[in-house]
């Protein structure tokens, strides 16, 4: 071979190993910082029923589906939802559905939303992994449900015996309260982290937990009204945690990565940070949140009332939340983080509200529309003529 021969041959592995390394370095990219995945879907066109962003050099597929988008977006808009949002995934990471108030389009990766009572998933699971908790434990409480002072719940001349079951469907706060002083800030706060509070991984809008300073701090926190925040999307992982019988799935927003002749370069695959609870805790607080649904506070709930009557079929599980905003924006904040299972496939779901005086819907009744509409869409009840038809559910603005 001559020299100008072996030159050109050099030339060639040598581009072509360059090209493979920045096919690599994009994949990575890619796939190991969700926040770049996120502002990349914003981007994206409709294509042959997908969301696909493409470049001169690659063309990323999505895991969002756009009918099911186009569901939750418009009924964000028929309920004028000003601030609110609601994600749905499946138990194995991918994300299905993402859907924010129009005027403010990235309140599913906000992660400064008070958890609310949502954080009683997380004493609940610390006292069950401790061994403090059975699914009968009964503890002395004083105080009624929704007591907001730890001291009452030490000091109040009314005792009541509380178990943790019927606790947990009407989030009761003395017990969860109590749970938390029993159990100790570093077994609590373990937990948390194991469930990604306060995790800098994978640029994923994680959830904020401040360290208890006292007793008092403590208590208020293991009943969901210390210092801990959230993003919906933050909360759909924690759900999906219970559903794959104590693993953490890795969130995914791509499909599939495809290089400009059409060569897959990579294909999603389910994957997981790991652990986070045994098989018996998760069993345990997936019962509780179906008995939050068939007798808890969401049951009480206009839209869980119709969802039963309408879907005897559809199994409903989850937990609800709700603690006033300080913080932009301002108003109620109100949580369903659940999920429902329908024809044999079970969906994560995460709603969210933060209401003021003009329009409301609550956060846990926009999820249980949010099911309904859904169950309709996956069952073909809903035809492309039906979309502009007047909303078959009744509203009020006051």
């Amino acid at each position: 071979m001559s020299v100008k021969k072996a030159l050109i041959v050099l030339l060639v592995l040598v581009l072509t190993a360059c090209s493979h390394q920045n096919r690599l370095e994009v994949v990575r990219k890619i796939t190991s910082d969700f926040s770049y995945q996120f502002n990349l879907w914003k981007k994206a066109k409709l294509e042959n029923g997908s969301y696909v962003f493409e470049d001169e050099n690659y063309k990323v597929f999505f895991t969002v589906k756009p009918e099911l988008q186009e569901t939750l977006e418009r009924l964000l808009k028929r309920f004028k939802v000003k601030y609110g949002a609601v994600v749905l995934m499946s138990p194995d990471g991918k994300i299905l559905a993402l859907a924010s108030s129009l005027e403010y389009p990235n309140l599913v990766f906000k992660n400064t939303f008070p958890c609310a009572s949502t954080f009683k998933l997380i004493t609940a699971s610390a006292g069950l992994e401790s061994g403090l908790l059975k699914k009968n434990t009964v503890l002395c409480c004083g105080g009624v449900e929704d007591s907001c002072s730890p001291t009452v719940w030490l000091k109040s001349k009314l005792w009541l015996k509380r178990d943790f079951t019927s606790s947990f469907s009407l989030s009761a706060n003395p017990f969860f309260g109590n749970v938390a002083r029993l159990i100790g800030r570093e077994e609590l706060l373990e937990t948390a982290r194991k469930f990604g509070f306060n995790s800098k991984a994978y640029n994923f809008p994680w959830g904020i937990v401040r360290n208890p300073l006292d007793d008092n701090e403590l208590a208020l926190l293991g009943a969901g009204l210390g210092i801990s925040r959230t993003s919906p999307l933050h909360l759909g992982l924690i759900v999906s945690t219970f559903l794959n019988n104590g693993t953490m799935p890795k969130p995914f927003l791509i499909e599939k990565v495809e290089d400009k002749n059409g060569k897959v370069l990579w294909e999603f695959t389910k994957s997981s940070f790991g652990k986070v609870v045994s098989s018996e805790t998760s069993k345990i607080i997936k019962d509780l949140m179906i008995e939050t649904v068939k007798s808890g506070t969401a049951s009480t709930k206009k839209y869980f009332k119709i969802l039963k009557r309408r879907f005897p079929n559809v199994l409903v599980g989850g937990k609800t939340g709700t603690l006033s905003e300080l913080t932009y924006p301002e108003g109620r904040c109100e949580w369903f983080a659940g999920f429902f299972t329908f024809k044999g496939k079970t969906f994560v779901i995460v709603s969210l509200a933060v209401n003021n005086s003009v329009y409301y819907i609550s956060g846990q009744d926009l999820g249980a529309v949010s099911i309904m509409e859904i169950v309709k869409r996956l069952n073909q009840q809903v035809v492309d003529s039906d979309r502009n038809q007047p909303c078959d559910y009744e509203f009020h603005a006051y």
